[in-house]
């Protein structure tokens, strides 16, 4: 017989033995309670954790809390990440008993809409058992470069990653920039409905993980992140007739970092997309989603970029 509960901080090595045996991932404590810290949204511990009558966790059903912009008012809305269910506990309903949990907790604590991006095995659960709504997909672009291929490198081999780590840190210091509101102001779409809201906030907790760092590079204001190759999470808005001169200074940035792929995710409705159609060939990625709480808040007016992932 299973029993579930509500996460707390005591809960960190429980997800990291599920990550193990779900995913193969190893994760340090230090790494999941970084990605767990979003008390500076207003909540933090969103998920139930069930199981099997010891003391082993048989499976995790979580979100992140995050704020969303939407008709210039801020609202509490959550990103789902980390679902899992160890091998030994699967097809027995965890996922959608610890699901429909998780959804009541979140209206007990006010989070008036969760997202997420799920893959292709647990998107028809989300579609059939738990009344997701899906509005399209993500949108992915794909520089190639002739860079050295260190940060891929880094990746398939662990006793880099430490080389690496410290490589990235002192080649991108002087191109950092502090995130305060003078920095990020572009980050907020003027023509955008709904959009994860790019404040001081989210990049406290986007810049906690390793390998990411927010930057001016040859004018560009980005949030990136090296990991197997030099991801583009979002960037600040500027003119479109300046973005060739965009893409020649990321093709420079991935060359610094030692990636030989650059990438951008992003969803049609955001204006990158609009600039990047223009010049570069796209592939669908995953499927954005929605459990919706507040039935104001119109999904389909809701703009995404790689930095809203939880795994960024």
């Amino acid at each position: 017989m299973y029993t579930s509960r509500k996460i707390d901080d005591n809960s960190y090595p429980d997800i990291q033995q599920l990550l193990k045996e779900s995913f193969g991932i190893n994760r340090s404590v230090d790494a999941i309670k970084e990605k767990y810290a979003t008390e500076g949204f207003g909540l933090k511990n969103i998920g139930i954790i069930a199981k099997n009558g010891t003391s082993a966790p048989a499976a995790y059903y979580g979100v992140f809390p995050m704020t969303l912009q939407y008709a210039g008012k801020d609202y509490m809305i959550a990103q789902s990440g980390d679902t899992m269910t160890a091998p030994n506990h699967r097809k027995k309903g965890l996922f959608t008993r610890l699901a429909k949990e998780t959804y009541e907790l979140c209206k007990q604590s006010g989070i008036q809409m969760v997202f997420g991006f799920p893959n292709e095995n647990s998107y028809p659960g989300f579609e059939r058992k738990l009344d997701w709504v899906f509005t399209g997909r993500m949108q992915k672009f794909t520089i190639k470069t002739n860079a050295i291929p260190l940060c891929q490198l880094a990746q398939r081999f662990g006793f880099l990653k430490s080389i690496y780590t410290w490589y990235f840190s002192k080649i991108i210091r002087p191109y950092r920039i502090n995130h305060k509101f003078e920095n990020l102001e572009g980050f907020q779409s003027a023509t955008a409905r709904g959009q994860i809201k790019k404040d001081e906030n989210f990049f406290d907790y986007k810049l906690n993980r390793e390998n990411t760092a927010f930057i001016q590079y040859n004018g560009f204001k980005m949030l990136i992140k090296a990991r197997t190759h030099l991801i583009i999470g979002d960037v600040a808005h500027f003119e479109k007739s300046k973005t060739k001169f965009f893409l020649a200074a990321v093709r420079k940035l991935a060359k610094i970092v030692g990636s030989k792929k650059v990438l951008f995710t992003v969803s049609k409705n955001h204006w990158l997309f609009d600039y990047l159609n223009d010049v570069l060939e796209f592939e669908e990625s995953l499927p954005i989603g929605f459990y919706i709480i507040d039935p104001g808040l119109d999904p389909k007016e809701i703009q995404f970029t790689h930095a809203d992932y939880d795994t960024f």
